[in-house]
């Protein structure tokens, strides 16, 4: 019997494995310096012209950057949005930030949904009955309100959402939208990259109370609307 579980559960020790292992090489080898703001501005202009000597080997290198983030939930992809119109300028580094944030967000979603998802989905349902079903039916809520929160890392939403019991699709085209907002504004940043000192300086107090606003709209909204229907109904 532990010989069965024990085989049944390799595929998933392996994969954890990995991922520990690739996160732990993440911080031991200093990687993550190279995801910082500072080394993107001091590397700029070097990083740029190689990109543009090989546009193809550029654009999948910045593609696989974005899987491996997704894949171990590392931090880094705020200087990679940035990097993005550092290097493709403003509407080809959108569109390939779309593209691999969507192919990292779908890595991330089987993966953290494999290997952590039966875990939890026990505890709650044992613990939390009705809010497993609360989740469920109000997943596509979830989703567009943590995307929109920007002080919600990105690979923390990942692995949220991954071990939530939110559908696929509504997961994946949500994410988009709500992401959307600050994929334009980082993108657009890193194609003005020389008036920008910090990436902090991107978000005002302002500009947060509005993506704030535009995280919890959609339950404003739902929670308006019987309310009205009643009032209008005879």
């Amino acid at each position: 019997m532990d010989l069965a579980l024990a085989k049944k559960n390799a595929p998933r020790v392996a994969l954890l494995a990995i991922l520990i292992a690739g996160i732990a090489a993440f911080f031991l080898l200093g990687e993550y310096r190279r995801l910082s703001f500072e080394h993107l501005v001091e590397h700029k202009d070097e990083m740029v012209s190689l990109a543009r000597a090989h546009p193809v080997i550029a654009s999948l290198s910045f593609v696989g950057a974005y899987l491996a983030l997704g894949l171990f939930g590392l931090p880094g992809s705020t200087v990679l949005n940035i990097a993005a119109g550092v290097l493709f300028r403003f509407w080809t580094g959108l569109l390939l930030v779309m593209l691999s944030s969507t192919l990292a967000s779908t890595l991330a979603f089987f993966s953290f949904r494999y290997l952590f998802r039966s875990y939890v989905d026990a505890r709650v349902r044992s613990r939390f009955p009705r809010l497993e079903e609360d989740l469920e039916r109000e997943g596509g809520y979830l989703v567009f309100a943590m995307r929109m929160f920007p002080v919600i890392p990105y690979s923390v939403t990942n692995l949220v959402l991954a071990v939530s019991p939110v559908r696929f699709l509504p997961y994946l085209i949500l994410s988009l939208l709500g992401l959307l907002p600050r994929y334009l504004l980082y993108v657009y940043a890193g194609d003005n990259l020389g008036n920008i000192q910090n990436p902090d300086d991107l978000f005002s107090p302002s500009l947060i109370g509005a993506l704030m606003l535009l995280a919890v709209l959609p339950w404003i909204l739902k929670w308006l609307a019987p309310r009205l229907r009643r009032k209008q109904s005879p």
